[in-house]
């Protein structure tokens, strides 16, 4: 109840500053941007027994968008826009709109509504893959990005949780779902914020209260700041929500009078949503070093299975910048047991990029991923499995 208070407050309180006699100075600006790369990928996976394993050979379109944003300031000095956004490849299929919101922003901090990114990532979001260079990789925010050839490894026939082991991120992550979000203004280098999303569905076009994360609030608070060369980030973000998918029952039938045929096994309800993430960066002529761990404790485990683990994970990676040239390397694992029968799921993945500027809006860039999965103990060969990925792209950005 507090938590429908606290977003219709907050709801009441931007229509109120839109409904104040603030008029704008002049209308509002509108600009346009985009961006579209193109890569060849080669992946080779120990696993040849399913199709898309061995050697593998493809290109892959990474992530295009088209970007439009309105920005305007009111005579009293309210601050406020729209950014809307068209991706080639998202979870609504080739050619959808991403990211739709509106945003007010001053003195006060920033008020923003729509599907915008929750605070974890705009406060906090610190970590190794922070200065990866090149394509997208494993970026941590659980978007739905092309994971190329490492989707083969990854898949593999297994059952892991691509969020924690590809992305290592926290439990009940909802990118660009509809939410209400509120960001501080920086204090001596300090700055927090809140978001609560109702329903983590894309853009939550439709309301459902049975989903495995509703009611997701998420808390950020970060500190950065310079120290003569040295620059210094430290952050940390805290999610929690309900999981309200309910109990399943597996190995047995339904009757017709509801009753459960013996021999059935019921997980029972979910736990909820309780994950948190701490991260760091420092970064000096040119180098950066950044690193983060996470816990998502027992997140939308069943509640009869007091050894379900949801995950953990940590992160670290090294970048260097010279002149039109970076490179970086990262190493990260992760592990959870998210059906608590002692057999955990781990994965482990490597990356080195390097990216060059050819002229302004034009970069090349080579990547080098290894992966290495073992999913339920890997008691079986289409358990566990090996890819080696390179990837050749270019990126035009306008």
């Amino acid at each position: 109840m507090k938590k429908t208070l606290l977003g219709a407050s907050a709801l009441v309180g931007a229509a109120s500053l839109a409904a104040a006699p603030a008029l704008a100075a002049e209308a509002p600006e509108i600009s346009f941007s985009g961006a579209l790369a193109y890569e060849g990928v080669w992946s080779d996976n120990d696993n040849t027994e399913a199709a898309g394993h061995g050697l593998n050979i493809t290109g892959n379109e990474q992530q295009s968008e088209l970007v439009w944003e309105a920005t305007g300031t009111a005579d009293n000095g309210l601050e406020y826009g729209a950014n809307v956004q068209w991706r080639w490849q998202r979870a609504g299929g080739p050619g959808a709109f991403d990211e739709a919101w509106m945003d007010f922003s001053g003195s006060f901090g920033r008020l923003y509504l729509g599907g915008e990114d929750g605070v974890t990532d705009l406060v906090a979001g610190t970590a190794g893959h922070s200065v990866q260079v090149g394509t997208w990789g494993t970026d941590g925010n659980n978007a739905n990005r092309s994971i190329a050839g490492l989707g083969y490894a990854l898949s593999n026939g297994a059952t892991l949780n691509t969020g924690l082991h590809y992305y290592n991120s926290m439990a009940g992550m909802n990118t660009d779902s509809n939410k209400i979000g509120y960001v501080t203004p920086s204090f001596a280098g300090f700055q927090a914020g809140i978001s609560y999303t109702p329903d983590a569905n894309f853009l939550q076009n439709t309301g459902t209260n049975n989903g495995a994360q509703q009611k997701l609030t998420e808390i950020a608070v970060g500190y950065g700041n310079t120290f003569g060369d040295v620059s210094l980030k430290l952050d940390a973000s805290y999610g929690m929500g309900s999981d309200e998918a309910g109990g399943t029952t597996t190995g047995a039938t339904l009757n017709n009078n509801g009753t459960i045929t013996a021999g059935g096994v019921t997980t029972g309800d979910q736990e909820d949503i309780s994950s948190f993430q701490v991260g760091a960066m420092v970064g000096f002529a040119g180098f950066s070093v950044a690193a983060s761990a996470l816990d998502n404790d027992d997140s939308g485990c069943a509640s009869n299975t007091p050894t379900c683990d949801a995950g953990d994970a940590w992160n670290i990676g090294a970048g260097y910048s010279f002149g039109p040239a970076s490179v970086s390397v990262m190493y990260q694992e992760a592990e959870d047991d998210t059906d608590g029968n002692g057999r955990s799921d781990e994965s482990e993945i490597f990356h080195a990029g390097v990216s060059y500027t050819i002229a302004e809006g034009l970069s090349a860039y080579a990547n080098y991923y290894n992966a290495s999965i073992s999913d339920e103990g890997g008691t079986t060969s289409a358990s566990s499995n090996d890819a080696d990925v390179l990837i050749l792209g270019s990126r035009i950005t306008f």
